[in-house]
């Protein structure tokens, strides 16, 4: 019970202090973070469901896919695109594609790691502020590794 506060309050610190350390860039850090997160998410989700075929493991998620797993990776690196091209300058496309690429991979764990935790507890839902969605916690699962590797990402780069 008290691990649970502590493991969505770290990672969702390090956004923070992302946007303070990075300082202009800051907030183009933040953004691409969300959208490592949220465009895997989002497109393994919608890849799988109009053309997935193979359970990934039905006992842990009946919905996610093989495919759409692949295709999280397409839609971080779409978002590594963005960021160097389009609004974040320093960000080297020669290291936002890598990034996004574990980025993308850990958002994944973190989604199915969130959702193994809910099955073994008996829990189909990690809350009910969001109808019709698995909860609050299904929002940011992928936030939490996705915001993880890319702190870790800029202390290496830019000390």
């Amino acid at each position: 019970m008290g691990f649970g506060p502590l493991f969505v309050a770290l990672p969702m610190t390090m956004l923070a202090m992302l946007r303070r350390n990075m300082g202009d860039e800051g907030p183009g850090y933040v953004l691409v973070t969300l959208m490592f997160a949220w465009l895997a998410d989002t497109g393994g989700y919608f890849f799988g469901r109009f053309f997935g075929k193979h359970k990934l493991y039905e006992l842990v998620s009946t919905e996610k896919d093989r495919g759409g797993r692949g295709r999280g990776l397409v839609g971080s690196t779409v978002g590594a695109l963005l960021a160097s091209l389009w609004y974040l300058k320093s960000f080297r496309l020669a290291h936002s594609i890598p990034l996004a690429i574990v980025a993308s991979a850990l958002g994944q764990a973190g989604d199915f790691g969130e959702s193994l935790l809910k099955r073994s507890t008996g829990v189909k839902d990690s809350g009910a502020i969001v109808p019709g969605h698995g909860g609050v916690l299904d929002r940011i699962d992928a936030l939490l590794l996705t915001s993880t590797a890319v702190y870790l990402y800029t202390l290496w780069v830019h000390g």
